[in-house]
């Protein structure tokens, strides 16, 4: 946010995140696979691995890049299936109370 210049608010509107989303998740140190792959493609210069992992490079190394490389993707969708499975867990109990 401080290297592009924007406030939680720009953030929010520019990703289309829920406004209050970003201070919640200062707070509790981590924002959800979901919102992190909406910021990864309002942002497509931002390296999905640092996003989720804090490592690397905060930039990709080729910015021309229009979409989001086959690496990124599989890394999307494999956070989000087990995002799935925790969620679908937490249900299951939920619904056994």
């Amino acid at each position: 946010m401080k290297f592009k210049g924007l406030n939680d608010n720009k953030l929010s509107n520019q990703a289309e995140i829920s406004n209050g989303l970003i201070g919640k998740a200062r707070k509790r140190g981590s924002l959800s696979g979901k919102n992190i792959s909406k910021l990864i493609n309002t942002y497509q210069d931002l390296s999905a691995d640092w996003l989720f992992t804090g490592q690397g490079s905060m930039l990709k190394q080729n910015n021309n890049q229009e979409s989001l490389s086959e690496d990124d993707k599989d890394y999307i969708i494999n956070l989000q299936k087990k995002t799935i499975k925790i969620l679908e867990d937490k249900i299951r109990e939920l619904e056994k109370n």
